[in-house]
């Protein structure tokens, strides 16, 4: 893939979301691809019929980045429709005549611009290449990544969590996916050696490379909110600012009695005694912050249960508790994080906003996502499983970590340049190939 301007398109993330993890992968890959091809030309799915290119302000330049309008739905006649897509490629494999193909290409818009990709980079969400979030999010997921290698594309897999897998089917299709993509990308080492044993022999014959996650070298960007200036204040009185981000899923799941994840104790009881245990001390605050904007309809929206919890402990704890603004970006959102001395996260991402920063931080961990990303930067001891620990146990590990806060900081910041350069050269190994 030696050429200056290849044509890329990246599946798996959006800067449509409400959830800033995903934003931040999709910024974040961007951010790598243009390290590594400054002119190349990028396309990233959208749900929205205005598909006008989105202007991006990265590495102090405004890019323009292309939008291609892809969706599931019952009309499988609109080109942008994915089994559709699906059906197109399919029929290109089968009958691989050069007139037929052209025939394809001009019935079908969307099917024309995959056949002029020069390779197709798939981050999957970051964590959804799982069937932990149910099969049909899984089968959605992989039926385009079929159709990219029915078209004869590259398919790289950028870092990432590969697995659990609990059903035959699932791993099955793991398994048919690896053994087709061009370059397969892991963001930690569990998952290296998880692609090998899924591969099997047919692992010598692949490449497959830690990368550590995208959103290490995610920029922030400078906000001026009301939070922001009561963090100031309070960082002015001579308090330890500690940032708490709560997850929805987990938060207001268990409120509904509907545990996702067999949590060992009651996640709404953990963060309320968390609260309690820090604001014990009055030369501490605390700042909630959310990290998945989802509408507070839904059981998943971190700014429902920050609020909920808010509303708890406020009348406790006064100005010493900070609700966070509810509509920060992904980049706002992690400079406001870059404020807090200390952080604990049920959100992976919202915590790489903070240890990308050098702020020390705590993994509430629901899944087993987040030990590989924290060990990647030398401090997997900082994360605590909630599936395995009561809350008496977590609240005694947070108290450990929060005394070794400063050194923690300190191999942050030896480790943390270290791995944003190892990032941005992510996609330096791709000139070696070509669709």
């Amino acid at each position: 893939m030696a050429q200056s301007t290849p044509k890329i398109w990246l599946l798996g993330a959006s800067l449509e979301t409400t959830n800033m993890g995903l934003s931040a992968l999709a910024e974040s890959t961007l951010k790598c691809i243009f390290t590594r091809w400054p002119d190349a030309e990028v396309m990233i799915p959208t749900h929205d019929q205005d598909t006008t290119p989105q202007v991006l302000h990265i590495m102090q330049r405004e890019i323009p980045i292309q939008r291609m309008e892809l969706w599931y739905g019952r009309n499988i006649f609109k080109h942008q429709n994915i089994y559709l897509l699906f059906i197109f490629a399919l029929l290109s494999r089968l009958l691989p005549f050069k007139f037929f193909r052209q025939y394809l290409r001009k019935r079908n818009e969307s099917f024309d611009a995959l056949m002029q990709v020069d390779f197709v980079a798939d981050i999957t969400g970051g964590d959804s290449f799982t069937d932990l979030y149910k099969m049909p999010r899984l089968m959605r997921g992989n039926l385009f990544k079929f159709a990219v290698l029915l078209a004869g594309k590259s398919l790289v897999f950028l870092p990432q969590t590969y697995g659990p897998f609990k059903r035959t089917i699932s791993r099955v299709m793991l398994k048919m996916l690896l053994k087709r993509a061009t370059m397969i990308y892991s963001r930690d080492q569990v998952g290296i050696e998880y692609v090998q044993q899924v591969l099997g022999s047919y692992a010598t014959k692949k490449h497959i490379q830690f990368s550590p996650d995208v959103a290490f070298v995610l920029e922030s960007e400078v906000i001026d909110t009301a939070s922001l200036q009561k963090l100031q204040d309070l960082k002015q009185q001579g308090k330890k600012i500690i940032g708490l981000n709560v997850s929805g899923l987990l938060y207001n799941k268990s409120l509904q009695n509907d545990d996702w994840f067999d949590l060992k104790g009651f996640y709404p009881d953990l963060v309320e005694s968390l609260i309690h245990q820090f604001l014990q001390n009055t030369d501490h605050a605390i700042i909630l912050v959310s990290h998945v904007i989802a509408p507070k309809h839904l059981p998943e929206s971190d700014p429902l249960a920050c609020e909920r919890l808010y509303e708890k402990m406020q009348s406790q704890y006064n100005e010493r508790i900070v609700l966070a603004e509810g509509d920060l970006n992904h980049k706002q959102a992690k400079y406001l994080i870059n404020q807090c001395d200390f952080f604990m996260g049920s959100r992976m991402h919202a915590c790489i906003a903070a240890i990308s920063q050098c702020v020390p931080a705590v993994g509430l961990a629901y899944s087993g996502k987040f030990i590989g990303v924290f060990e990647s930067v030398g401090i997997g001891d900082t994360v605590v499983d909630l599936r395995t620990e009561t809350t008496e146990e977590v609240l005694k590990q947070v108290e450990e970590i929060y005394q070794q806060r400063e050194n923690k900081a300190k191999k942050l910041q030896e480790t943390i340049p270290q791995i944003q350069q190892h990032v941005l050269q992510l996609f330096d190994n791709l000139s070696d190939f070509s669709d």
